[in-house]
C-alpha cells in the first residue's frame, strides 16, 4: 500500500511570534491525546508510534516541529480521527474549544530526579537562554516584516487591483465548482503552514501535500502582486459555493497564505516564489505569473537599484533572524541531552498501551 500520509505545520515561527494554528488543526477529532513529556523524550515517543501505524498502513498526518523539522510535535492517526500530540503544543484554550475526548499521558515517571536536581541549574540556564534568543529572533523576524514591506510597495504601487479582483472572479469560475451536496451548504475549512522558518532555513512540504492531486497551479508573481489577497478571495469563494478548503499560510507571515488545497477537486493552487519555489514536473501543472496579468509592464526595469537595495537588505535580515534559531536548536539540544542521561527508555516504551 502507497503511503499517502500528509506533512505540514501546526505552528511556524514567524514575524508575529510563535503563531499556532493548532485548534484548527486538531478541529473534529474524537480523541486527543496530549503527552506530557520532556525535551527529547516526547519527540521519541510520538515517532516511534508514528512508525508503528505505517506498518499498519494507517494514514497520518505528521505534524512537524517549526524549529527542527525533522522532528515531530505531533500525529494525527485519520482512519481513527486520533491525535497525539507534545503537551508544549496544548494549552487551555485548546482544551476548552476541543470537540473530542482528551486524555492525559505522563511520560516524566520515565525520568531519574535526582539526575536531573543535579543539572538543575545548567537547565534553568539552557531554558532561559533559548527563552531569551527566540525574543530575538521574533523580534527580527518583524523587522524582516517591515524591510518585505517595502519591497512590496514597489509592486503595489504598479497593481492593477481592478484586474486582480477580476482574475479573482475568473479563477473561482475556471476552477471552484461544487461537486455535489447540498446546494446551501457552506464548505469547510483548515488551517495550517505549508512551511517553516527553522534553524535551518525555509522548509516546506509542497511536493507532499500536492503529490496525489491532479491538478496543480503554480502562482508566480513579485511581493506585493496580490497572491495571497487571491488566494484569501479564492477561498472565501470556496467556503460559499460548499467546497471544503485546506488553507496554508506562510511560515514567515502568518496573516498571509500560500497555497489551497481543495482535495475533493483533486486541485492546488499556491505561491510558488522563494523561498518556496517549486516548477512544473508532470500534466495537469499549469503556471499563472500574476506579474506578467496585473503589473505594471518595465516594473523590475523601472526599480532595478531600489529592488536590489531592499532584496538584500531583506536577505541579510533574514539570515540574522535564522541565525537565532540556530542557537536555540544547539541549546536544545544540549537540554535533550541532559534529559536523557536521567530518562530510562524501557519505561518511556510503556506509554504505547494508553493510546
Amino acid at each position: 500500500m502507497a503511503d499517502t500520509s500528509i506533512h505540514y505545520f501546526a505552528r511556524g515561527n514567524t514575524a508575529q511570534g510563535l503563531f499556532s494554528l493548532t485548534d484548527s488543526v486538531l478541529q473534529g477529532l474524537s480523541a486527543i491525546y496530549v503527552l506530557q513529556g520532556y525535551p527529547g523524550g516526547t519527540e521519541k515517543a510520538i515517532a516511534e508510534l508514528a512508525q508503528i501505524c505505517l506498518q499498519n498502513d494507517s494514514k497520518l498526518h505528521f505534524i512537524h516541529q517549526a524549529l527542527d523539522s525533522d522532528l515531530l510535535e505531533g500525529i494525527i492517526i485519520e482512519d481513527f480521527s486520533v491525535a497525539v500530540i507534545d503537551g508544549e503544543v496544548w494549552s487551555e484554550e485548546l482544551q476548552s474549544n476541543s470537540d473530542g475526548e482528551i486524555h492525559y499521558i505522563d511520560l516524566r515517571s520515565s525520568l531519574d530526579t535526582q539526575k536531573l536536581a543535579e543539572a538543575a541549574v545548567r537547565i534553568k540556564e539552557l531554558e532561559e537562554e533559548i527563552e531569551g534568543l527566540y525574543n530575538k529572533a521574533y523580534e527580527t523576524f518583524h523587522k524582516t516584516l517591515r524591510i518585505h514591506d517595502d519591497w512590496e510597495k514597489l509592486y503595489i504601487d504598479n497593481l492593477d487591483r481592478d484586474r486582480m479582483d477580476q482574475l479573482a472572479i475568473e479563477w473561482s469560475d475556471k476552477y471552484l465548482h461544487r461537486t455535489s451536496g447540498d446546494q446551501n451548504q457552506m464548505g469547510s475549512e483548515i488551517h495550517r503552514f505549508l512551511g517553516a522558518a527553522t534553524s535551518k532555513g525555509a522548509v516546506d512540504f509542497i511536493p507532499n501535500l500536492t503529490a496525489g492531486l491532479q491538478n496543480r497551479v503554480f502562482v508566480k508573481g513579485r511581493p506585493g502582486s496580490g497572491k495571497s489577497t487571491l488566494f484569501k478571495k479564492l477561498a472565501a469563494s470556496a467556503t460559499d459555493k460548499g467546497i471544503d478548503t485546506e488553507i496554508y499560510h506562510c511560515g514567515f507571515d502568518s496573516n498571509s497564505l500560500d497555497m489551497l488545497i481543495f482535495r475533493n477537486l483533486s486541485l492546488a493552487i499556491f505561491d510558488s516564489t522563494a523561498p518556496h519555489e517549486h516548477y512544473p514536473s508532470r500534466d495537469g501543472d499549469v503556471i499563472l505569473d500574476v506579474y506578467d496579468l496585473a503589473i505594471t509592464e518595465g516594473t523590475d526595469e523601472k526599480y532595478a537599484e531600489e529592488i536590489a537595495i531592499v532584496k538584500e537588505q531583506y536577505s541579510k535580515s533574514m539570515r540574522e533572524s535564522i541565525a537565532y534559531l540556530t542557537q536555540v536548536k544547539e541549546l536544545r539540544d544540549e537540554l535533550q541531552a541532559i534529559y536523557a542521561t536521567a530518562a530510562d527508555t524501557s519505561l518511556l516504551s510503556g506509554w504505547l498501551t494508553e493510546v
